[in-house]
């Protein structure tokens, strides 16, 4: 009976050893996979997160400060911040290069449009001399009207002079499409012989005004122009500033039209040379004259039309017409109210002739 039992129970015992040991077995299999969700994650994986997660961070800051530079040059390359004078240095392609024009495109020659002389000449011109009639009061202010020759040079050099029949303007600064740099002008005299109202008034001298201009265009159609320029030897000594907008209308062909709006403010000695009349002057002129104090003030307001019409290819004629409106505290001198006219109109062309130095001018 003993031994039997001692079979029975080893018997069992070897059953349930052999069943617990395939259970013990898997646990120590299953042990080292336990599921993350259950138990998170192990530390090699928590390290493998960690090392991923800090490259990607150093990833974001390197493409962040990449774009950063990118932005900065984008910016510095749109605001160009920094003024770059015209005299030193080649242009860069797609640069406007003068700051008082428009561009009439490639298919018209690269012709750009000037808001002072108003007419169109090719891009590498650096002189057009031309010459016209032009009919317009005998002064400023004046019913007499009277032809003249009305003679006409424009001079380009390296898109950092212009000059026109409104002085010369040097474009020492310029960027994105706005220049501004000095400008000169010599104003003409006014001799009391040109006619009988100015009797006992006294000449007014030629004049060298100095100052400075700046302009810019927009939609290569619209150019805006202003000066300001101050008399610095003889004749009126005083401030004028003068506006200007200019707008290509069409261009067909050979032919382009644009209109001008323009604007002038006086100081007081450039009024008291042309508009004053002192009581000197009032008794010299055998009391024609009425005693006048002008002050500084807006002179005028005006606008012209006009045209150019390409002849061959040097040649152009440019018709034009022009109107000015002179304002009360002017028009109330004696020398308008009495002997002159606030309207003022000049009417004519040029027959303008173009050189190129150098290159394949000719």
């Amino acid at each position: 009976m003993k031994l039997r039992a001692l079979g029975m129970i080893a018997l069992l015992t070897g059953v349930s050893m052999s069943a617990a040991s395939p259970a013990l077995a898997q646990r120590q299999i299953d042990d080292p996979k336990l599921s993350p969700m259950l138990f998170g994650p192990t530390e090699k994986e928590k390290r493998e997160k960690a090392r991923q997660e800090r490259e990607e961070h150093e990833r974001e800051i390197e493409e962040a400060l990449i774009l950063t530079s990118e932005q900065e040059q984008d910016a510095n390359l749109l605001d160009e911040p920094k003024t770059r004078p015209l005299l030193f240095g080649d242009h860069k392609d797609g640069e406007d290069l003068v700051g008082g024009s428009i561009t009439l495109g490639e298919e018209d020659n690269d012709r750009r449009y000037f808001g002072i002389l108003t007419f169109l000449i090719p891009d590498e011109t650096n002189l057009s001399i031309g010459v016209g009639p032009v009919y317009e009061p005998d002064y400023f202010g004046s019913n007499d009207y009277e032809f003249n020759a009305d003679p006409q040079v424009y001079v380009k050099f390296r898109n950092f002079v212009f000059l026109d029949d409104d002085g010369a303007d040097f474009a020492l600064f310029g960027f994105s499409r706005f220049r501004f740099g000095p400008s000169i002008r010599i104003r003409g005299r006014r001799d009391q012989d040109e006619n009988a109202a100015l009797q006992g008034l006294g000449d007014v001298g030629t004049t060298f005004e100095l100052g400075g201009f700046a302009s810019t265009t927009f939609l290569d159609r619209f150019a805006v122009k202003a000066k300001v320029r101050h008399g610095i030897k003889t004749g009126h000594r005083g401030t004028i500033v003068d506006g200007y907008l200019t707008a290509l209308i069409f261009r067909a062909g050979p032919v382009s039209f644009s209109t001008s709006g323009h604007a002038s403010w006086i100081g007081d000695n450039f009024a008291d040379a042309y508009f004053t009349v002192t009581p000197e002057q009032s008794a010299a002129s055998g009391g024609l004259l009425g005693v006048y104090d002008a002050d500084s003030g807006f002179r005028n307001v005006g606008g012209s039309v006009n045209a150019y019409i390409n002849i061959r290819d040097r040649w152009s004629l440019n018709p034009y017409a022009s109107y000015n409106y002179i304002f009360d505290d002017y028009a109330a001198t004696p020398i308008i109210s009495q002997f002159g006219d606030r309207n003022q109109f000049r009417v004519g062309f040029h027959l303008m002739r173009e050189f190129t130095f150098g290159g394949s001018g000719r």
